[in-house]
């Protein structure tokens, strides 16, 4: 018989290192959790995301964009806080990082919530960036076209701000060609889906305008309209962009960069399309006032003319010359008598 092969006939050798359980896995990544200084009492910023709630406690997941943390707030102790969130929450949690050993699973346990956290702070830092980069400066604006034919749209095909734009525009002229581009215009992923509806949209060439929005909401559904992801797209377009998000409170980044900016869909859906009123009476005036000192002039020069023609008509009447003559004679006359 052949000999078995090299593989068949090698003993295994065991291993010598230690073969742990699930649950001892477990507890020892607990304990290291629990024992590392670092993990306890620590402070995180971040969005809300999926949350949801039982009568044991409130889930959800904290974002910053990039990456992600379970959270769990046990029920008690949220009815204890002053806070309520939702999606799209801009929160800072102070809590300890927690490895639940059942599930495998870590997450962070807040003890405190403050909602809002330095947002506002942030937001401004921005501001005042891109207001140094010139971002904000008229110069920088481009005027959409008097006469549209296309205009693109990047906003949620499941709220109502797309329907409002449309009405708004097809309302005044139904002839214009419109193209909504979905996008998520809430929740930490909006800024990136905003700006590369924007990005998308620029790249047609035969479309006139773009309009960016939503409808109204909370400062921090708002939020995507205040990052330098969605400003940098509305600065970068090379088509006209025009702001349509709900707010009545101080304007939003978005807002300051885009070319106009106005306050709820319908609003720019309107001025898209009525912007050639104000174009027509812009170049209409001028017109009418020249016309009106040329009718003026016309006047004028016609009135001096029946004048002239007046006088011809005088001097060169039947008569006339026998007056003429009579005239001189009597001139004569009277400058002898002088002398």
């Amino acid at each position: 018989m052949a000999d078995a092969p090299d593989t068949e006939r090698q003993a295994v050798e065991p291993d010598a290192r230690e073969v742990l359980s699930v649950s001892q896995l477990n507890d020892r990544i607990a304990s290291v959790v629990q024992d590392t200084p670092a993990l306890n009492g620590v402070r995180c910023i971040g969005e809300v995301t999926d949350l949801h709630k039982n009568s044991t406690a409130l889930y959800f997941t904290l974002t910053d964009g990039e990456a992600e943390l379970p959270c769990t707030i046990w029920a008690n102790r949220y009815r204890e806080m002053d806070a309520d969130l939702e999606d799209g929450t801009e929160v800072i949690l102070e809590g300890d990082i927690d490895y639940w050993v059942e599930g495998g699973k870590i997450d962070l346990k807040p003890w405190e919530v403050v909602v809002g956290g330095d947002q506002a702070a942030a937001v401004e830092r921005l501001r005042s960036e891109l207001e140094e980069r010139g971002w904000f400066e008229d110069e920088q604006k481009q005027q959409p076209p008097a006469f549209p034919e296309r205009v693109n749209v990047v906003t949620s095909l499941r709220g109502d701000a797309r329907y409002d734009i449309q009405n708004a525009i097809h309302g005044q002229d139904p002839t214009v060609d419109i193209l909504v581009k979905d996008a998520t215009v809430q929740g930490w992923n909006a800024p990136t889906s905003i700006a590369n509806g924007i990005h998308h949209l620029d790249r047609s060439e035969d479309v006139d305008a773009i309009i960016v929005g939503r409808g109204d909401g909370s400062d921090s559904n708002l939020q995507a309209f205040n990052t330098e992801r969605v400003a940098e797209a509305i600065f970068t377009a090379n088509t006209p962009v025009v702001t349509a998000i709900g707010h009545t409170d101080d304007r939003l980044i978005a807002d300051q960069v885009a070319d106009i900016a106005t306050i709820t869909p319908t609003a720019a859906g309107e001025y898209t399309v009525n912007f050639r009123k104000e174009f027509l009476a812009s170049e209409i005036e001028p017109l009418k006032q020249q016309l009106d000192a040329a009718y003026e002039t016309f006047q004028q020069e016609h009135e001096h003319e029946q004048e002239l023609a007046e006088a011809v008509g005088e001097a060169t009447a039947p008569g006339a010359s026998h007056r003429f003559t009579t005239r001189s004679r009597s001139l004569r006359c009277c400058c002898c008598c002088w002398s």
